[in-house]
């Protein structure tokens, strides 16, 4: 049965440490977030292991990590992160539909702060 679990994990892209390491994030940032019913604390962990299952693979990458033992790490964080991510784009995305031309303006200003060569936050 586990190699069936695991073999259709990887046919979608996911490595089981990571799903696993993502889960034990997200139950215990379930456990030390009271906030909510007892479903809505569940649904937070298995987001987290979501976000941990398919976020790791592109911090791993992003900072070069070669250590496997660091890969679990990072899923752990991830899923202990990964329910706060999905609120913090969902609140994007609210605010993006309330009201289009703010996003778009501080878009375009966080851009030209960082590409400004003459900015004063040097």
């Amino acid at each position: 049965m586990f190699s069936t679990i695991a073999a259709w994990l990887a046919a979608i892209g996911v490595q089981p440490s990571h799903l696993v390491a993502g889960l034990a994030g997200g139950i215990i940032r379930a456990l030390v977030n009271k906030n909510g019913s007892i479903w809505e604390r569940m649904i937070a962990g298995a987001v987290g292991a979501l976000c941990a299952a398919f976020l790791t693979p592109f911090v791993i990458m992003l900072f070069a990590v070669t250590a496997p033992q660091i890969g679990g790490a990072i899923g752990f964080l991830l899923g202990v992160v990964g329910m706060s991510l999905a609120e913090a784009l969902i609140a994007i995305g609210k605010d993006y539909a309330n009201n289009p031309g703010k996003l778009k303006d501080d878009i375009g200003s966080f851009l030209l702060r960082v590409f400004n060569k003459d900015s004063d936050d040097k």
